[in-house]
């Protein structure tokens, strides 16, 4: 073992809903949001927040690929638009990640000293850059499809021009 690193030998995994005995024993745990006056554990979980919002983010981007190919079948512009506003809230959410992810290293840093100690340094790895790069890619492709979902005049098209004619208003019922 060296001096500068800490070996972990077994992972663990995280016990998302703790009782308020595991609390009072385990020092990871931060027992400083503890609120007694309500008669439960009330404590700021990070973890849970990340768990929440990566599997809003993994079912929006499902969804937005979806969306985004569909309109290569059917390049309908309200369907573009709705395509542009699925890759912003899914954007949103990686935002959302990335800012509770920093808040929870910050929080760690000062209030977990067995996960953190002094002098120790920590870094956030390739992976942190990557998520804020899925984030400009996300913003980008959204911008995108929003300046290209513009209505197609079926007048100025070609003479078999049926995707322009779709986007023309329609009159239903009797004139």
């Amino acid at each position: 073992m060296n001096l500068f690193y800490i070996t972990v030998e077994e992972c663990e995994s995280h016990n998302l809903f703790p009782f308020e005995e595991d609390i009072e024993v385990n020092e990871a745990i931060d027992s400083h949001y503890l609120d007694y006056r309500a008669k439960e554990v009330l404590q700021i979980d990070y973890t849970r927040t990340v768990i929440a919002f990566t599997i809003i983010a993994l079912v929006l981007m499902c969804i937005v690929h979806s969306f985004a190919f569909y309109t290569i079948r059917r390049p309908r512009y309200i369907i573009k638009r709705l395509t542009a506003l699925l890759h912003f809230m899914t954007a949103a959410c990686i935002l959302v990640l990335n800012e509770v992810f920093v808040k929870a290293v910050e929080h760690e840093r000062e209030h977990l000293a067995d996960r953190f100690p002094d002098g120790g340094d920590s870094e956030y790895g390739f992976s942190f850059v990557f998520s804020w790069l899925v984030f400009i890619v996300f913003v980008v492709v959204g911008l995108i499809f929003l300046f290209v979902s513009h209505k197609r005049k079926a007048d100025m098209g070609e003479d078999d021009d049926a995707l322009a004619q779709e986007d023309e208003p329609m009159q239903l019922g009797r004139v």
